[in-house]
């Protein structure tokens, strides 16, 4: 007998991933290029999506210190990362390489050969980066996905995939394309959790292990907007309750606060989201700590709410990687709660109606890049999504007459999708102005 299908998406989208996944992308494409062009480093262009240009503007790199940039993301991509490692390529920089990187950058500005800039319309993740060195011209495009290297060009030479294909994907961006969510449905995904033999959550199993690691590394340091420190020392204080909420919300953005701030833990990202894979994993994980459920139950409801997020993730569409709306705050959440309603014991109407109501909540937030205040946005979502949780146990819940909410959880985020796709489809261009205009593009 196969795989599940759930198993095989599980496995496709939840992706250990060190640091947030578009600086990520950044120094793949760098080091991808730097396999393929020895010598001497004469210039750098990188030209990406305007969700892409954006997104790598202010978050922390891993192993730098908590230092930011496309260029920086790049240039330590092209001189120290592996580029064997994929989504793990920064694992092995060090402050040297962190001095050498900053050197060379200063270089290639002075002389005008280190450039960055937005191309529109593109593919919501899309990424080219031409290196050129004193012997030879590599290009490396990515697409599709945050380690998606599609084609690469070593001196004029095509040695993998071909231009049609990043035309086809350019088209593709156009028109509007689908990705399979035929067999995902909350009904569907909480019949196989209930029922998956437990060698089918391995993917759940390792999204816990990485969770707990880098949630706790956000509690013990002071990374970002420390957040989730913020609220324990209000714990502490007796200004916040010590309950279940609170545990929930403290670990959770905790987290977030850790990899935006530059954490060097990884994290288990979900479709292509290390973000959106721990608001997914860890209110369940928390939930579970705090009833003292059995881990078996636990790892459950981790698969899940990953697998209701990717669900919603996909009914987005072409926007099932990176959106122009705002997933921590606005998608992400309804799935992560998910989880602790699933541990509740909640049925799945209930669950669908929590969803729902969150889903209409945050609709049209915009995504403004990956920064700091990401842990705090999440942090607005989850606790939403909670009381959500807590009015769908009295049956309440937001109707049909209510904005952009159907009677479905599919019918709402097909609306979702279509504001995206009708409304939100210039916010990449415009943040990508603002931060041209205030001389911040980095």
């Amino acid at each position: 007998m196969g795989k599940s299908p759930f198993v095989k998406v599980m496995e496709a989208e939840m992706i250990p991933a060190l640091g947030c996944t578009e600086p990520v992308l950044y120094a793949l494409g760098g080091a991808v290029a730097r396999k393929h062009a020895p010598g001497e480093i004469k210039s750098i262009e990188i030209i990406g999506s305007g969700l892409v240009t954006i997104g790598v503007q202010s978050v922390g790199i891993p192993n730098t210190g908590g230092k930011t940039g496309g260029y920086l993301s790049t240039v330590l991509g092209v001189l120290a990362g592996d580029a064997d490692l994929d989504m793990e390529v920064l694992n092995k920089v060090t402050p040297k390489d962190v001095e050498d990187a900053e050197a060379l950058i200063a270089k290639l500005q002075s002389e005008g050969s280190l450039k960055i800039d937005m191309v529109t319309p593109a593919p919501s993740i899309y990424l080219k980066t031409v290196l050129k060195t004193d012997k030879h011209t590599a290009i490396v495009s990515m697409w599709s996905e945050h380690n998606g290297v599609k084609y690469i060009e070593v001196d004029g030479e095509v040695i993998m995939g071909n231009k049609e294909e990043e035309e086809n994907a350019f088209k593709a961006e156009l028109e509007g394309h689908n990705v399979d969510s035929s067999f995902l449905s909350i009904e569907s995904i909480y019949d196989f959790c209930d029922t998956a033999d437990i060698s089918e959550l391995t993917m759940a199993k390792e999204a816990i292990k990485l969770t707990k690691v880098i949630c706790k590394d956000g509690l013990d340091n002071k990374f970002g907007l420390q957040t989730g420190r913020i609220i324990q020392e209000n714990i502490d204080k007796g200004i916040i309750a010590d309950d279940e909420i609170a545990h929930i919300l403290k670990w959770t953005v905790a987290g977030l606060d850790a990899r935006m701030g530059g954490s060097d833990v990884p994290a288990m990202s979900n479709t292509g989201s290390g973000n959106q894979g721990m608001v997914c994993s860890m209110p369940p994980i928390a939930c579970g700590d705090f009833l003292k459920k059995d881990e078996e139950a636990v790892l459950r409801a981790v698969a899940f709410s990953n697998l209701v997020n990717i669900y919603l993730d996909y009914k987005s569409n072409e926007y099932a990687h990176l959106s122009p709306m705002c997933y921590c705050a606005g998608v992400a959440p309804a799935a992560g709660v998910s989880g602790v309603a699933y541990l509740h014991g909640h049925n799945k109407e209930q669950i669908s109606d929590m969803v729902r109501t969150t889903l209409g909540n945050f609709a049209g937030a915009i995504c403004d890049g990956a920064k700091p205040s990401c842990a705090y946005r999440a942090h607005t979502g989850i606790y939403g999504a909670l009381m959500a949780m807590l009015m769908a146990e009295k049956g309440i819940a937001s109707t049909d007459v209510e904005g952009i909410v159907n009677k479905t959880v599919e019918g709402t985020i097909d609306n979702i999708y279509k504001l995206q796709k009708n409304c939100m489809s210039d916010t990449d261009e415009f943040v990508c102005d603002v931060k041209k205009r205030q001389g911040t593009l980095c």
